[in-house]
């Protein structure tokens, strides 16, 4: 075998699949939760979701107590409510935001989440960010009490977003200094932004709290043709983050993961 043709990763990683983005001919949460649990090319562990809300709290408790224990894949990540959906002109009040926190705190205890992906507000000045770091620190506090790891992420694809710098997510991860806010490290997000995603990585590697992948530029497979070196990426990953990379690329039902199971078992075991 030759040395371009062997896996690359030092050791194992674990993938949890999006059910939002992989499956745009299934556009319904629950069928899309269904085709991970029959998938017979890889039996993926973990999911995440960006958009749970489609799903009622009382349906996704129905759902998932229909599901066997053994064989019921962690929610290891799902996003807020967005903000800038909710109140696209402006800030929300404490009301509104209490009531968007008790929102994803709700569905945070029901699908037994981990990380929160806090999605807030577009900005139209630098005198916003003021008022941004305050709902970060609510936020983060909230989610603490709930043993959730709260994270942030920069946004190439929302132009006003109030994080588009991996180096400004960075500053706020220092200056507010809860123990619980981290960082979202997303290559297709980072590419888009900054580029020189290895100096990122290893700048960043402290704050880390969730890894996301997929290609440039189409937001497809990480393995496709594009930008990025996923092999590569992968295993520079591997030996500073080990909990579950996110798959949130565009697919459908109908492509294969078979590609994963490369990544997904140690390279010493490859024959």
């Amino acid at each position: 075998m030759s040395t371009m043709a062997k896996t690359s990763i030092t050791k194992s990683v674990k993938f949890a699949a999006n059910i939002s983005s992989l499956f745009l001919d299934i556009p319904d949460h629950i069928e899309s939760y269904h085709e991970i649990l029959k998938r017979k090319d890889y039996q993926f562990k973990a999911v995440e979701a960006q958009d749970p809300y489609k799903v009622s709290v009382d349906d996704w408790k129905k759902e998932l107590n229909s599901v066997e224990t053994a064989s019921k894949p962690e929610f290891v990540l799902i996003n807020s409510p967005p903000l800038f959906q909710r109140f696209p002109d402006r800030f929300p009040t404490v009301e509104e935001f209490d009531s968007i926190l008790k929102i994803t705190g709700d569905y945070v205890t029901t699908l037994n989440a981990r990380k929160v992906h806090l999605l807030l507000s577009d900005v139209n000045n630098s005198n916003d960010m003021t008022e941004m770091k305050q709902l970060l620190v609510k936020g983060a506090r909230y989610l603490a009490k709930l043993n959730v790891t709260c994270l942030i992420e920069p946004l190439s694809t929302r132009p006003n977003y109030y994080l588009r710098s991996y180096d400004v997510a960075l500053q706020l991860i220092n200056e507010l200094n809860e123990p619980n806010l981290k960082i979202m490290f997303d290559t297709y997000h980072l590419q888009r932004l900054h580029g020189n995603i290895l100096h990122y990585l290893e700048l960043l590697k402290n704050h880390i709290g969730h890894v996301q992948i997929s290609q440039i530029p189409l937001r497809d497979c990480p393995i496709d043709e594009g930008e990025l070196n996923h092999d590569f990426i992968l295993k520079k990953l591997s030996t500073i983050y080990d909990d579950y990379i996110g798959l949130e690329y565009f697919n459908y039902a109908t492509d294969n993961f078979e590609w994963v199971k490369k990544y997904t078992t140690n390279a010493g075991d490859e024959k």
